[in-house]
Order: C-alpha cells, then sequence, then structure tokens
C-alpha cells in the first residue's frame, strides 16, 4: 500500500530533523512558499538555514531574501549579503544582482567595483535585470 501524503511529509520532516540537508532544502522552500503545505516561515528559515550551512545555493539564495525583506524573520542586511554572496559564488545570477544591489547600497563607491563584477557575471548569466542595471551605469 502507497504511504500516504501525510506519512510521506513526516518521513522528510523526520530526515531533515535528523540533519539531512537536502530534506531541509526541500522542506524549507515547501514551507516557504506553502507548496503541499500550509506557509509556515519559522520552519522555512529553520530548515533553510541548516540546508544553507550544507551549501545548497537555493536555499542560500532563498534566506538572504528572507533576511533583505524581513519576510518569516527580522531584516538584516548584513545576513542577507552573506547568504547572496555564498549563492553567488555558486552561480546563482539573482544572488549575484541581489549582492551587487546591497553592496552598492552600503557603500557605493567603496564597493563599486565588487558590486560591477557581480553585476556582469549575473548579466552574462542572463539575469535581464542586471544587463538593464549595468547599462544604466554605462549611460552614466
Amino acid at each position: 500500500m502507497e504511504p500516504s501524503m501525510e506519512e510521506k511529509l513526516n518521513a522528510v520532516i523526520e530526515l531533515c530533523e535528523k540533519g539531512d540537508p537536502e530534506m531541509c532544502a526541500f522542506l524549507g522552500k515547501e514551507f516557504y512558499y506553502g507548496w503541499n503545505v500550509p506557509q509556515d516561515l519559522d520552519r522555512a528559515l529553520r530548515y533553510l538555514t541548516v540546508a544553507s550551512e550544507s551549501g545548497d545555493a537555493i536555499s542560500q539564495f532563498t534566506l538572504g531574501f528572507m533576511y533583505l525583506t524581513g519576510r518569516g524573520t527580522e531584516r538584516d542586511q548584513d545576513k542577507a549579503l552573506k547568504w547572496f554572496l555564498l549563492a553567488a559564488d555558486q552561480g546563482v545570477p539573482e544572488a549575484m544582482y541581489d549582492a551587487a544591489n546591497i553592496l552598492l547600497a552600503k557603500d557605493s563607491e567603496k564597493n563599486r567595483d565588487e558590486a560591477m563584477g557581480w553585476l556582469r557575471r549575473s548579466a552574462n548569466a542572463g539575469y535581464d535585470a542586471a544587463y538593464d542595471m549595468l547599462s544604466d551605469f554605462e549611460d552614466e
């Protein structure tokens, strides 16, 4: 007999609670977006943190977004930047773009070269918003 959806979910939760980073990445996204489960941002934060600390790039990006927006946690630009940079290093174009924006907001003169590097990488990866932002800088 096929296990029920609830039984499957409980098995995945049990694996995550035992520290399985893949299951935590899966559950973090499920609870963040409310896919197949009621949305629960506290659980999303907890599970995405475990997955992020284990190196899951998409979890790092999502966790960075949570800290940037204050969705499910306190807003914390420094934590957002930390997670965006880790995800950016793994090739997530949106994280590259968001890291560049934070760097520019923190100190545009000091961080301009680093931010422009992330914007170029993001644009080269096909992220249109980064390309548009680069075009704006070049027009100045």
